[in-house]
């Protein structure tokens, strides 16, 4: 590698440790309980005001069918943090498409399939 890749490699590396962003939030594991979606979040920046955002679709027909969108005003604290989204799922497949935004700018994003196998008090999911 020629010493100006280096270089510019290194600069790249640089900047993109520093930069706010997707980079001091991230979007952990979620777990539902019948009632709750728990979504666990992870900021590694200050506090701040930002949105939870949850996008569910179940699998219907070799298609997806939108369940329902879900958006939750959540003050990010630094460290790791539980989130709790009321709302109710059936037995199925489903994908949740989760999102944190402040402001304009998406912090984090991923993409969750689980599957709900109980009924009642006592679901079980599948994280997919």
């Amino acid at each position: 590698m020629t010493t100006g890749r280096s270089v510019f490699l290194l600069a790249f590396l640089a900047v993109l440790a520093l930069s706010p962003g997707c980079l001091s939030t991230s979007i952990g594991p979620v777990a539902y309980d019948g009632k709750n979606l728990l979504v666990q979040v992870t900021n590694i920046g200050g506090p701040e005001d930002a949105a939870l955002q949850v996008n569910v679709f179940r699998f219907q027909d070799f298609r997806q069918v939108e369940v329902g969108r879900w958006m939750l005003p959540v003050r990010l604290a630094q460290g790791t943090s539980t989130y709790t989204i009321p709302l109710a799922l059936n037995k199925g497949n489903f994908r949740l498409y989760l999102y944190v935004t402040t402001g304009n700018d998406r912090r984090a994003g991923v993409i969750r399939e689980i599957t709900v196998e109980g009924d009642g008090s006592t679901p079980r999911i599948v994280a997919g």
